[in-house]
């Protein structure tokens, strides 16, 4: 069984923010919309170019690479040039550290 592995402070990712960090060899971006933060994999479905580097806009992130478009909550592309959803991963907020969940 996996155990949630501490990745950042809430501190560090302002509401509308999303960051990147390396964990455990795999590269998460967690995103803060409005005070609750989600983890997905930073890695467009289309062209693996990095999410992190993109828009993130209520719920939604925008690959800055060609404009594939996620839902942060659960990974799904919401548009073209991407099909296939993203990975997430769980996360959770004890105190003032994040924790993800790896698979």
């Amino acid at each position: 069984m996996n155990d949630f592995v501490k990745v950042a402070k809430i501190s560090e990712i302002l509401p509308g923010e999303v960051k990147s960090y390396l964990v455990e060899n795999e590269v998460i971006a967690i995103c803060n919309v409005e005070g609750k933060f989600y983890a997905l994999k930073d890695e467009c479905t289309h062209m693996e170019f990095p999410l992190s580097d993109g828009l993130l806009e209520g719920e939604t992130i925008t690959c800055a690479h060609h404009g594939a478009e996620f839902d942060v909550r659960s990974g799904e592309a919401l548009c073209m040039p991407a099909v296939e959803p993203v990975d997430t991963y769980e996360l959770k907020v004890d105190g003032e550290d994040i924790y993800v969940l790896l698979d």
